[in-house]
């Protein structure tokens, strides 16, 4: 009997002792949130994926040309990024949570060429990583093939393929602004206690069309229509109070981005380039923003031929 007995007081401490234990393993993967989630292209969250998409979108700078064995040019490029309305920033759980999509107004990418046999034009383009207002580029590139299709004294008609791969790193969910408020206010809904490191992946491959107007002028004008396939996720890393959130959100469709522009020769070698995009794309959002969610940027860039 006193064996028993012993036995069972020992059961009961090693209880005692384990129970703390069991405790904070289950408290400390509760603080932690893990979900998975794929939505429609027009929801909000996947309207915001499209629309910072197209604001990075590898669309051509100028049209496809008549090319060299090894001819080679460099170009720079900077295209602007529209401002978002507090509503239109509303995409947090199905379009009621306030996100921070306002970051850089503006997004450039450097591009070089090179030209190959059968008049191929390939292209080569990469987004140097710096930090503008808490985002910053995550090895974004780009590459590109195209070809005239027809060039005669009135008009050039060109076809060029494209993809972009990589994304950018941005304190979306929670920001500079959400951490200075108190956990769970009207400000901080969420309960942020530092700034997210969320990731935004934007790759994307499409077609691109080119119409141009043959002159004797310095300037050529042309217009273009692609059409782009995208596959974007949204990769969450927010810190609470009450833990952390790690969630990744999905997203995929179809773009159609019209654009016109125009080249013009300022001196041998050096072409200045400059072009508007505008992308249709909509929101089924809870609440009408009475808002245009369409995309529309302008572009200008410098090349140099050698």
């Amino acid at each position: 009997m006193r064996v028993s007995l012993k036995k069972f007081i020992d059961l009961i401490i090693l209880h005692m002792k384990l129970t703390p234990t069991i405790l904070a393993v289950l408290l400390f993967f509760s603080c932690f949130t893990y979900g998975n989630q794929k939505v429609d292209i027009d929801s909000p969250e996947g309207w915001a994926m499209a629309f910072m998409t197209s604001s990075v979108q590898n669309l051509g700078q100028m049209p496809p040309h008549s090319v060299n064995l090894r001819d080679i040019s460099i170009s720079a490029e900077l295209s602007s990024i529209p401002h978002l309305t507090r509503e239109q920033q509303k995409i947090g759980f199905g379009g009621f949570k306030d996100e921070d999509l306002n970051k850089s107004p503006a997004f450039g990418r450097l591009r070089a060429s090179f030209g190959l046999p059968l008049n191929l034009n390939a292209e080569i383009s990469w987004t140097p990583p710096l930090q503008i207002n808490g985002s910053k580029p995550d090895g974004l590139w780009g590459a590109a093939l195209s070809k005239p299709l027809i060039d005669n004294e009135k008009i050039s008609v060109g076809l060029r393929l494209f993809l972009l791969r990589g994304g950018v790193i941005a304190s979306v969910t929670c920001n500079d602004d959400k951490i200075n408020f108190t956990p769970y206010t009207p400000q901080n809904p969420v309960g942020c206690i530092g700034e997210s490191d969320d990731k935004l992946q934007m790759d994307h491959e499409g077609v691109e069309l080119f119409l141009s107007f043959n002159n004797s002028s310095a300037a050529l004008p042309w217009i273009s229509l692609a059409s782009s396939n995208i596959d974007n996720s949204v990769e969450i890393d927010a810190p609470l109070k009450v833990g952390r959130e790690i969630a990744t959100i999905y997203s995929s469709g179809t773009i159609q981005t019209f654009s016109f522009g125009f080249n013009y020769d300022i001196a041998e070698n050096w072409i200045l380039n400059a072009a508007s995009s505008y992308t249709p794309l909509d929101a089924q959002r809870p609440n009408d923003t009475s808002g245009n969610d369409n995309f529309w940027n302008v572009r200008v860039g410098l090349t140099i031929r050698y």
